[in-house]
């Protein structure tokens, strides 16, 4: 029995947040059924394959909001829910009569969660915007600029990705606060406050109180970082404060004349270590570097693309990848000694729940 077995989540949200969000409920045992609009989910057209990824386990029924015989199904199926996500531009849900007020009036114990660029409150939340606007204005980019000299867009969806996890926490936490005070309640969950949060860290080196001339950042840590081999593949050197990575990396590289250096000193001699990393770990290839480095308990592994990382024996011992037919799954991070929680159904095909979902309710033919 999966630990979410006994709740029910309806997701009204499209794209990535939302939808990333009910597929962690999914794994982890929530029945989600996934109400799209007329013509489904934008994403089963724009990426199929991130659509496959992020809907696996759910049901799919389409409702157009606006007529009244849609609508009343959606209450119906409030009726029975214990989680209800929405995803769109602040006003929009209350329009379509699928607004908190509206749905918490069938069903006062439900725990509904918004998600939205900015927030449901304040002078931009209505500001059209995707995950590279919140990046630069949720100050990821300022801290990146400070580091690389220019902002990046980067490789995955930082903040579409981030919201949707703390929609997860977030509703979880409802239901649980529903346990001792019976009631349901609201999240207003902003994608830019999830970035914010995300720099949380960097953020107090510019505090007030911590303006103490450091910053928490580990690339001013030479020693810290990514460095070119002989066969053209990086290698990713992570060693922070540690001396004794130090000292074992030393031995092995033949710097014994820097082996006794101190973080303090590292940090000091910074361009000077970094540039005698970079000659050195430029003379072998990335495979003997990780190899050795690896059997004195150094941390340094070579960066690999996506499909080699899919198969590393260490994800295919942990289950980290489930196959469901001819797709290819990431499971969740978490075991549970009490069961698994790896995907095992495909994403649905649009309104394929129609029919059993409506006698469910005591519609008929």
């Amino acid at each position: 029995m999966r630990p979410l077995s006994n709740l029910t989540v309806l997701d009204l949200t499209v794209n990535t947040p939302g939808p990333f969000c009910s597929m962690i409920l999914s794994d982890l045992g929530a029945r989600v059924i996934k109400i799209e609009p007329p013509g489904g989910d934008p994403l089963r057209k724009s990426s199929a394959s991130m659509f496959a990824g992020m809907n696996r386990g759910k049901e799919s029924i389409s409702l157009n909001l606006k007529s009244d015989g849609d609508r009343e199904v959606l209450l119906r199926l409030v009726e029975r829910a214990d989680i209800v996500l929405e995803g769109s531009r602040p006003g929009v849900a209350q329009r379509l009569g699928a607004d908190y007020e509206t749905i918490s009036a069938t069903n006062p114990r439900i725990v509904y969660c918004s998600i939205s660029g900015f927030g449901q409150e304040g002078p931009w939340k209505n500001v059209p915007a995707h995950d590279v606007n919140y990046l630069a204005v949720g100050g990821y980019m300022g801290v990146q600029t400070a580091i690389e000299g220019r902002p990046w867009p980067p490789a995955i969806l930082i903040s579409d990705v981030a919201s949707g996890m703390y929609a997860a926490i977030s509703v979880l936490a409802g239901v649980v606060s529903k346990v001792s005070s019976g009631k349901g309640t609201y999240i207003d969950l902003s994608m830019t406050d999830a970035v914010l949060s995300l720099v949380g860290i960097e953020a107090q080196a510019t505090s007030n109180e911590g303006k103490d001339g450091n910053t928490p950042n580990v690339t001013v840590i030479p020693t810290y970082g990514l460095f070119a081999c002989a066969d053209g593949r990086w290698l990713s050197l992570g060693i922070v404060h540690e001396d004794h990575f130090w000292q074992r990396l030393c031995d092995v590289a033949g710097l014994g004349d820097v082996s006794g250096l101190t973080f303090d000193q590292r940090v000091e001699r910074a361009g000077e270590i970094k540039t005698r990393l970079e000659m050195t770990f430029a003379k072998r290839p990335s495979s003997e570097w990780e190899g050795e480095l690896m059997k004195v308990d150094v941390p340094a592994i070579i960066v690999r693309d996506l499909d080699e990382a899919l198969e590393l024996p260490h994800f295919q011992s942990r289950g980290s990848v489930a196959e469901i037919g001819s797709l290819r799954y990431i499971a969740q991070p978490m075991k549970f000694s009490t069961g698994s929680v790896e995907p095992t159904t495909p994403p649905p095909a649009l309104d394929e729940h129609r029919n059993a979902i409506l006698a469910e309710l005591g519609y008929t033919a």
